[in-house]
């Protein structure tokens, strides 16, 4: 079985302990999302290390949102997305402080399909390299905490400031149709939705977003759990893959950082620090693996086996939840697994735009 993963952070420092848990888990090459600072000297210094495990890596950039109220901002990051594609940066990685954070001079958030920004996804069709952009949130995160939240096992103490509930933000739906809005502007580049797009809850939504724009791909990390929570969802989930199988990749959303490496938990677990402890015995690096690895095998096994997971290692529901495999058919699951990411970034050599 071969796997790419399309989405992961690896702080530079954690690359050998990165490279350990794919050995572990079986995947050929992961795509690291740099962490907003993907850009000029930085970038480089980034890419260094990474290409001491050549064939192993593929470097996401960013676009350098703190000089977005500057003049020519948009001129001025595309001529840096240029820079940087020669130094080696394969794709560009826009979080979703576009649209949440990132704020005009009048205090006003800037929206994700402010023409500013068009000369950066215009660059990156004209490099052949994809824009991976993370654009809202699950629609729980803004409604309340309550018995009835699917993330209400999540949305409290380190995680709390997640939930948009009550919060002067624009709305799941607004921003959506600001992102939809930049990808069919665009239609020469290649734009992958991570997390369905935000529209895991609402699978039907996300296929009329692939039906309406040809130049969008979806990965689903971190979104296998409420895919495969109750059986009308599964099968929902399940015909969802057999009909898009050319457009969706496998991603993981792993997390290598300072913060979260020292607790032995992977952080995409989203378990809070204290409740799992590390083994008496056992080092912070080799639970990490362990706890990465979980991870990467839950979501091998919902794409392959009927298996029920029933204490799987996503927490969400504080009072627990199970998930139900798809068993999608071995040709389906190579296309998600690798297939289509190969078509979108061969690894090594040079890219291919098939957008």
């Amino acid at each position: 079985m071969r796997i790419i993963d399309i989405h992961t952070h690896v702080f530079p420092q954690y690359a050998d302990l990165a490279v350990r848990t794919m050995d572990a888990a079986g995947i050929s090459w992961s795509v690291t999302l740099a962490w907003h600072d993907g850009f000029g000297t930085l970038l480089r210094k980034q890419m260094e290390v990474f290409n001491r495990h050549p064939g192993r890596f593929v470097v996401f950039g960013n676009v350098d949102f703190a000089r977005v109220n500057e003049p020519g901002f948009g001129e001025m990051a595309a001529a840096q997305m240029a820079e940087d594609f020669r130094a080696g940066m394969r794709g560009i990685k826009v979080y979703k402080a576009l649209g949440l954070t990132y704020k005009d001079r009048d205090g006003a958030l800037i929206r994700v399909n402010d023409p500013r920004l068009d000369p950066i996804w215009k660059q990156a069709g004209e490099l052949g390299i994809p824009v991976l952009i993370h654009t809202a949130d699950p629609v729980f995160f803004w409604q309340p905490v309550n018995d009835d939240n699917f993330w209400n096992g999540v949305l409290h103490g380190e995680y709390a400031w997640w939930t948009y509930y009550r919060k002067a933000v624009p709305s799941l739906d607004e921003l959506i149709a600001e992102r939809n809005d930049v990808i069919r502007r665009h239609p020469r580049t290649c734009f992958i939705a991570p997390h369905l797009g935000s529209r895991a809850e609402a699978l039907d939504l996300a296929a009329d977003d692939l039906d309406a724009l040809p130049n969008l791909h979806m990965d689903f990390s971190a979104r296998v759990p409420i895919l495969g929570c109750s059986e009308r969802r599964r099968q929902h989930a399940r015909d969802f893959m057999l009909a898009y199988p050319d457009r969706l990749l496998f991603g993981t959303d792993l997390i290598f950082d300072d913060t979260n490496v020292p607790t032995g938990m992977q952080a995409q677990s989203l378990y809070q620090p204290y409740e799992v402890p590390i083994p008496a015995g056992m080092t912070p690096e080799t639970r990490y693996i362990e706890t990465s690895v979980a991870l990467v095998q839950s979501q091998l096994d919902f794409l392959r086996t009927n298996r029920v997971q029933l204490n799987p290692p996503f927490k969400r529901r504080k009072d627990g939840y199970a998930i139900q495999g798809l068993k999608l058919p071995p040709h389906v699951c190579d296309q998600i697994l690798w297939k289509n990411a190969e078509k979108l970034l061969p690894a090594p050599g040079p890219l291919a735009h098939t957008c």
